[in-house]
């Protein structure tokens, strides 16, 4: 595929399923051309490529593990290139949310999140650089309220996470002013299946707008970021309903 016009291009990693794909699908709505990383979940970026097609936008699946930085970066880079002349915007959102686990996998698992979270979000940005600054571009990461307040038991998720946040930061300043580069930091925008209904009804109780986020109140915050925030840099955005004032 080969692309000749110059609608804008996104591209989102770990976008197959739940926050990435709304967001990829979003976008697409609102005019983009899509490109997308996952890694196992095939029939479901099968889907999204027909579901942003719909929508009268190019569609890109690519297959990448951002947890092997150094296959990753070129398994990514070279199917853009072939399929798009431009990046306008950049969304970082492939994640693992996982425990800790004793030794010996605890290393092992906090380098896979260090990986993924850190790692492979840096190398991406820096190898589409030129492209966002031809674009006048801007990159969103996809952090967590957790980066703030890390919780026992999932301090390697919580510890890359803010490593991210700290990354935006930084890249803020390393690509102005061609590029702008802002973080989302969620609460809880999905519940996890297995968590018990009293265990939400805790949670709400501490958030002033009484309800949980959801997939597209950060494809919404996305948009907004990249499209009529000119302005706007080097800030993390708390996606929460208010729970991080309570």
């Amino acid at each position: 595929m080969t692309q000749t016009n110059e609608k804008r291009v996104a591209l989102v990693t770990g976008a197959a399923r739940r926050v990435g794909r709304a967001i990829s699908l979003r976008l697409a709505e609102a005019g983009f051309d899509v490109a997308f990383t996952y890694l196992n979940s095939h029939d479901l970026a099968d889907s999204l490529v027909a579901e942003i097609r719909k929508t009268g936008g190019q569609a890109l699946a690519i297959r990448a593990d951002l947890t092997d930085p150094q296959s990753a970066i070129p398994a990514i880079t070279a199917p853009f290139a072939a399929a798009f002349r431009r990046l306008d915007v950049l969304v970082n959102n492939a994640s693992l949310y996982e425990p800790d686990t004793d030794a010996p996998d605890a290393l092992s698992k906090a380098r896979r999140m260090w990986a993924i979270h850190v790692e492979s979000p840096m190398l991406i940005c820096r190898a589409f650089a030129p492209s966002l600054k031809a674009a006048g571009g801007c990159i969103v990461n996809m952090v967590d309220l957790l980066a703030e307040r890390p919780i026992p038991g999932y301090l390697a998720y919580c510890v890359s996470k803010a490593a991210l946040w700290n990354l935006t930061l930084g890249l803020a300043r390393e690509l102005a002013p061609e590029v702008r580069v802002n973080g989302i930091a969620p609460g809880v925008v999905e519940w996890p299946e297995d968590l018990p209904s009293q265990e939400r009804a805790q949670y709400l109780r501490r958030v002033p707008l009484g309800r949980a986020g959801t997939p597209a109140d950060v494809a919404q915050a996305v948009l907004f970021l990249c499209s009529a925030a000119p302005y706007i840099t080097g800030q993390i955005l708390r996606l929460d309903g208010g729970r991080s004032i309570t």
